[in-house]
């Protein structure tokens, strides 16, 4: 079974932790080694990244998307993001899949 990994700050991780969503605490620096890590996993069906670390990854988080079957590496927005949730982390899967639930 696939699972969904997110990459992002303590609070956000520790977040999706509580409904159990494994996470990987990260900075803007070391964002790209911790994407290429998760996306190495053979479980890896979803990484979701906030807008904040992938930000200066945008080219990597495009090729991983049009050249891997998966993971489907989405970004959403981190629990303290000015810009807040526009809808809720299932409506940005849902998007990044082409979805609809």
């Amino acid at each position: 079974m696939r699972k969904i990994y997110i990459i992002a700050d303590i609070h956000t991780v520790s977040a999706f932790r509580l409904s159990g969503v494994e996470g990987v605490v990260s900075d803007r620096e070391s964002a790209l080694s911790k994407l290429e890590e998760i996306i190495k996993k053979p479980d890896a069906g979803i990484v979701a990244i906030t807008w904040e670390l992938g930000e200066d990854i945008q080219a990597r988080i495009a090729e991983i998307n049009l050249s891997m079957p998966s993971p489907v590496v989405i970004e959403i927005p981190g629990i303290d993001d000015e810009r807040g949730f526009g809808r809720s982390v299932v409506g940005y899967i849902a998007e990044a899949l082409g979805i609809s639930l």
